[in-house]
């Protein structure tokens, strides 16, 4: 496979890119458009090399998620509140640490793929810096009054103590309930401003249910179970590590 085939990219992204090879292209949609674009880009007339196609696109994807309004709205949300230590985006649990955590204490994410299930429930694709993976997100959060309207591809989510589902060792998955959820920021969000950012309320955050792993064979409440991710039973696809 063409390492350009495998990015994370969207049709806005290839068509702003192909502007500058060829004004007239359409491109494909899904995957197929991936190889058209590359095609294109060598039959310009000023042909990129595949590495610097891949690094041009792969720069185009990172601005459009994480230099978003949303983006920036959680950022500078996280530092006014201090909603994790410091105010630092640093200490915000990265996704890829469900490899080693069955609890996520504090997430940021964007959305990416939205697609109801069927049974009332929604299996999204969420997004960090780290990494992309696939969750499963309860009825209850597609009806909550205050932020169900606003759950889409494009919104930033701030997430507490999220459960992940791992029934291997290389698929993990999140299980996003109504209490998982601290903030959602839409995704036609204007730009923040400090007039806005102090007329905000802070959210309630949970301690980490987890001090220490659960013993499996002393009854434990809700609360503990959510540490263990075998008991997490969420109906979704499991995204696989690389």
């Amino acid at each position: 496979m063409e390492p350009w085939e495998g990015l994370d990219i969207n049709d806005s992204d290839l068509n702003a890119f192909l502007h500058k090879c060829n004004s007239s292209a359409t491109l494909i949609p899904g995957p197929a458009g991936n190889v058209q674009a590359a095609m294109l880009n060598r039959d310009s007339d000023e042909p990129k090399s595949t590495q610097e196609f891949v690094n041009e696109i792969a720069m185009a994807t990172f601005v459009r998620d994480f230099k978003s309004n949303p983006w920036i709205w959680a950022e500078k949300f996280i530092k006014h509140h201090g909603l994790v230590e410091d105010g630092n985006m640093n200490n915000v649990t990265q996704l890829e640490r469900v490899k080693s955590m069955h609890v996520l204490p504090f997430v940021a994410c964007i959305v990416k793929e939205c697609k109801p299930n069927g049974l009332g429930d929604m299996k999204i694709a969420v997004k960090d810096p780290s990494t992309t993976l696939y969750a499963s997100v309860h009825k209850k959060v597609l009806l909550h009054p205050e932020f169900a309207q606003d759950i889409g591809v494009g919104v930033v989510l701030l997430l507490q103590n999220v459960a992940v589902f791992s029934p291997n060792r290389r698929t993990h998955y999140l299980n996003i309930t109504v209490w998982n959820v601290v903030k959602v920021f839409q995704a036609n969000i204007g730009p923040p401003t400090d007039e806005l950012l102090n007329a905000s309320s802070r959210p309630d955050i949970r301690p980490h249910p987890c001090g220490k792993e659960p013993n499996n064979n002393t009854d434990v409440g809700p609360s503990d179970k959510a540490c263990t991710s075998a008991s997490n039973n969420a109906s979704t696809t499991p995204m696989e590590d690389e």
